[in-house]
């Protein structure tokens, strides 16, 4: 246990700086917007892009992931909107968000920097199928599932919008990008090779101190037993439920296997907070995402200490 908390403080320790340096003004807030746009505009795509090129497509497309990992979160998905909206009776929307703040994990963000203690360029593939799936698949039919109940079409069309511009994504276009180069393989320059490798590095660091900073400003003012439930189906039924998706579908490598279930005991993406605002839930994800933050430094080393006693992580030795 002593030796996977080892492995998480580094992580939450960056993002007690971050809190730490906005809250002494040291980093002034309004300049968080900034750092988080180098990140998911610069410093992440150079990483997923490197991490798609440096091997094989065989490697990088792991379909087997793909579909435990899908699996998994859809059903989890589609299980928390059917309970939010006929077991407790919440509304249409709240309860889509609900299904989504149960499944859209920080990947990018937490995820990486976890995992990649871990698995090293490993985890950068995974971090990058584990978008594909949020971006591609599990946002829209969060979406789709509340505006079909509804009988309205306004949903329907935002989705697609929203697909539109998903596959414009810097994200997804350095992931293609990637693909592309190792499906020609193709060598880059040392010097441009260099660059973003540079880039790609900074990704883990700035990504949690902004995380952190923006703890600073978030209310915590909501529903309780909403938040409460949103932060309990992340940080334990989603990765519970991959795991069950893993044990159902044939056997794969077991260091995707573990990485699956640690990318799905991440609290939730920060995305979450930009899209509920479109939809009026920013009362309850924003401060569910804070609180499943702050307590998944328990959440995550219970995790990786179970995947320890079921040898799936290297913790020993």
């Amino acid at each position: 246990m002593l030796q996977t908390l080892l492995l998480t403080t580094p992580v939450f320790i960056l993002m007690a700086i971050g809190y730490l340096a906005v809250r002494a003004d040291w980093v002034s807030e309004s300049a968080l917007p900034s750092l988080g746009s180098y990140v998911i505009k610069l410093a992440l795509p150079a990483l997923l892009f490197q991490s798609m090129a440096s091997r094989p497509v065989s490697e990088s497309l792991d379909f087997e992931y793909l579909r435990a990992y899908a699996l998994g979160s859809l059903v989890l998905l589609v299980a928390t909107f059917a309970f939010s909206w006929r077991g407790r009776g919440l509304g249409l929307w709240p309860s889509a968000f609900q299904g989504l703040g149960s499944t859209l994990a920080n990947s990018a963000f937490i995820g990486l920097a976890v995992a990649g203690k871990i698995f090293g360029s490993a985890a950068a593939v995974a971090v990058a199928l584990t978008m594909l799936v949020d971006l591609l698949l599990l946002i829209p039919l969060g979406l789709l599932l509340a505006d079909f109940f509804s009988g309205q079409g306004g949903a329907l069309r935002n989705t697609l919008g929203m697909l539109r511009r998903t596959l414009t994504n810097p994200l997804v276009l350095a992931i293609a990008a990637g693909l592309l180069v190792s499906v020609l393989e193709l060598q880059l320059p040392e010097a441009l090779n260099q660059v973003v490798g540079m880039l790609g590095r900074s990704a883990a660091a700035v990504a949690l101190f902004v995380i952190g900073g923006s703890l600073v400003s978030t209310s915590l003012q909501g529903q309780i037993r909403d938040i409460g439930q949103m932060t309990l189906f992340k940080l334990l039924l989603h990765p519970a439920a991959v795991a069950l998706a893993i044990w159902l579908l044939p056997d794969f490598d077991p260091t995707m296997q573990a990485i699956a279930i640690i990318m799905a005991a991440m609290p939730m993406a920060s995305v979450l907070s930009l899209i509920s605002q479109r939809y009026g839930q920013s009362a309850l994800c924003a401060p569910a995402l804070v609180i499943a933050t702050g307590l998944s430094f328990l959440s995550i080393n219970l995790v990786l200490w179970l995947l320890g006693l079921a040898n799936l992580l290297p913790l020993s030795g």
